[in-house]
């Protein structure tokens, strides 16, 4: 006989596997709402934010995120508005168990040479300093092993105390200045804190590189000295320094007395190697690289210091293929494949080549420090698909170990390995529905990450892609998140899946097919856009400690090649880089199987005539059986196998047998003819909210 049980992915989502749970990874969404189509598990959602349409319209662009903690990720973006003196950098805050993101706010950083910038270049950094112990009376904060001077701590960041983990942090306290590597002093009182207290201070800084409508008034500079706090709707003005170092101030780091680095291309960022030492590599379209460290100690004069010596080193000139974009361009990165496996290398991307250098090859006047480069070559050739000649920027998915390459002029974007060969590059992705992202839109419009053949800027931190759209048009700048580390090409090696709870399936002989509740399209019938596609895979064994293998299941879903078994799990992985990016979205699943035991012979069970809501069970009969049997019906509960309900048809105390006479529902079993509809309904109660299955028997 054929059964079928169903499962709503109602299950608690966990990280952890556990049989009994939906186990899904950090990319992963489980949504709830009072619509069924809202009650939901997979990838999280794309995210939209529409910078210029928060209480202070700021088009942005260049995210920069950093992942503050296992939910939220800070997300940064620079100014993308006319040149102006002054530069506008907004904060949101990206939560990943919501999908969300919340405003935060922006700054408003006053550039020591006060003409016109263009922001070429942004990161965002986040330095935390934990050394030593301290003791505190009032706005007095006293070191024990403590270096505040030695790590170039910046006045107007943040402290607090108890612990050494910033998300452990309830009440925060602003420095007002730093006199020693053993003192410094808040602006506000914290009361009396004993010795040998442990404590972190937290600061933010920014890196922009800038072109100026005076060349030599741009190049980089440094906003130290920053706190999230300051990220407020009505902005804060962050001012230009003077004289005095690691105070918060933007100051102007010079690589000559009359800067040379006046064609700013791009803004790439080292890890740190110490306190002392953090490097920006600064491409520069006449062919250069400038290399500076943004912690060295700096001599001011107007808020400009002039670095030398090995904080800055300037290559020679190079000349490039195509044209080196100035769109934030570059990205220092140690990739685990290619010829630059296992080295550290910037990568840049030209209008037609991605170029790799060497960092060891970055200095003093070097003139061969291009490595290799990778040309473009869409999958399938240009013959199927046209070459852009168009690359604007190369970002770094390291938890792919792959480069995502954006496009400009309307064209689709990459995701792939480095290639010197001139192979083709492994996914492309992205569309073009001309769909405005606004909130005056029709509320039938999917959110779509439209190209709008405009340029874009992105991040991934941590699997999550954060892409924004550049453009002073209200309709058009957007900023979006969705989780590119989840795509199905990679859930092998970073474990992005979705596994289900177990699936009891007694006395299962073989399974026939498993039908998937999804939402396929998003918005309305008009405007809608289909999900991306997803893949299953079974097992019927090694479910209880996740050892066992699984069977990837072709497009059909079905099961027939597999034996029965007492349980039956699935796992899905989703694709998530491509035409659309929006994920799938699961709203439970069905199986089917034949049993062995359930039924007499000459019964088959009716999935037509049963009411799983009421749990009426449907029933047909296949061939004359010489007389019609009285028959006994039981429920049980999958879990315990506990007997909760049991009838036979001689008796109705706790339900009826009926079967069909033509015309309606008639109590009793009927006649003994093939293709007698039969049925039982329950009317005792039976246990809410419990999987049940059931055995029919004749007596």
């Amino acid at each position: 006989m054929r059964l079928a049980v169903e499962n709503d992915l109602s299950a608690a989502m966990v990280s952890v596997y556990d049989p009994t749970k939906i186990t899904a990874s950090n990319l992963f969404h489980k949504n709830t709402g009072s619509n069924p189509q809202d009650n939901y598990v997979g990838p999280t959602p794309i995210a939209l934010a529409r910078p210029m349409e928060q209480s202070a319209s700021i088009p942005g662009m260049y995210p920069h995120a950093i992942q503050v903690s296992s939910t939220m990720d800070w997300v940064f973006l620079a100014d993308g508005a006319a040149a102006a003196a002054t530069r506008r950098f907004i904060l949101y805050e990206f939560n990943r168990s919501t999908g969300q993101f919340n405003w935060k706010g922006y700054i408003t950083a006053t550039f020591p040479s006060a003409t016109a910038h263009t922001v070429r270049g942004f990161r965002a950094l986040r330095d935390v300093h934990t050394t030593g112990t301290v003791a505190v009376s009032g706005t007095g904060v006293t070191g024990a092993g403590t270096g505040f001077s030695t790590e170039r701590i910046a006045a107007g960041s943040r402290i607090g105390f108890g612990s050494t983990d910033p998300n452990a942090i309830t009440t925060w306290y602003e420095i007002s200045s730093i006199a020693s590597d053993t003192s410094l002093t808040l602006t506000g009182s914290a009361g009396t804190i004993a010795a040998g207290t442990p404590y972190v201070v937290e600061e933010l800084r920014l890196a922009i590189v800038t072109t100026n409508a005076t060349a030599a008034n741009g190049g980089l500079f440094v906003v130290k000295g920053l706190r999230p706090e300051l990220f407020v709707s009505g902005g804060t003005t962050i001012p230009a320094a003077t004289t005095t170092d690691n105070v918060r101030a933007v100051f102007w780091l010079a690589d000559a007395a009359t800067v040379t680095n006046t064609s700013g291309a791009g803004c790439a960022i080292k890890s740190r190697d110490d306190f002392a030492t953090h490097y920006c590599y600064a491409l520069d379209t006449a062919g250069k690289i400038y290399k500076y460290n943004m912690r060295a100690a700096l001599a001011l004069t107007g808020g400009k210091a002039t670095l030398s010596g090995a904080d800055v080193v300037v290559t020679g000139v190079q000349a490039v293929s195509g044209t080196m974009k100035q769109v934030n361009n570059g990205r220092i990165a140690t990739l685990n494949h290619g010829p630059g496996a296992g080295v550290l290398c910037l990568y840049f991307a030209t209008s037609t080549r991605i170029y790799r250098v060497v960092e060891s090859s970055i200095t003093a006047g070097n003139t061969t420090w291009q490595a290799d480069f990778m040309v473009e070559t869409p999958p399938g050739s240009s013959n199927t698909l046209p070459a852009s000649s168009s690359m604007d920027s190369v970002e770094v998915a390291s938890t792919l170990d792959r480069l995502v390459i954006l496009t400009s002029s309307g064209y689709r974007k990459y995701l792939t390995q480095y290639r010197t060969d001139a192979s083709p590059v492994d996914i492309v992705w992205g569309s073009n529905t001309q769909y405005y992202d606004q909130t005056t839109n029709d509320s039938g419009t999917p959110v779509s990450m439209a190209d709008q053949g405009l340029p874009w800027s992105c991040w991934v931190e941590n699997g999550m892609c954060y892409l924004a759209r550049t453009s002073t048009f209200i309709a058009n700048n957007s900023l979006y998140a969705f989780p590119m580390g989840a795509d199905w090409n990679f859930a092998a090696s970073t474990g992005q899946r979705l596994i289900t709870p177990a699936i009891s399936t007694p006395n299962a002989l073989k399974y026939s097919r498993l039908y998937v509740n999804e939402v396929a399209m998003l918005g309305s019938n008009a405007l809608g856009i289909s999900t991306e596609p997803y893949r299953v895979y079974a097992r019927t064994a090694g479910i209880s400690d996740n050892s066992g293998a699984w069977t990837l299941l072709d497009s059909s879903l079905n099961l027939g090649g597999m034996a029965g078994a007492a349980q039956i799990q699935f796992a899905f992985e989703f694709r998530t880089v491509g035409f659309t990016c929006a994920p799938a979205r699961i709203c439970g699943l069905c199986v089917t199987y034949d049993s062995g035991d359930y039924l007499p012979t000459g019964m088959e069970w009716s999935l037509n005539d049963s009411d799983t809501t009421n749990n009426i069970i449907g029933f047909a009969q296949t061939t004359v059986l010489g007389g019609v049997p009285n028959l006994q019906i039981d429920f049980f509960r999958e879990d315990t196998d506990a007997n909760v309900l049991t009838q036979q048809s001689t008796g109705n105390a706790n339900g009826a047998f009926e079967y069909w006479d033509g015309a309606g529902w008639s109590a009793g079993v009927g006649p003994d003819a093939v293709g007698t509809r039969r049925r039982f309904r329950p009317t005792a109660g039976l246990p809410a909210n419990v999987n049940l299955y059931v055995k029919l028997k004749a007596i």
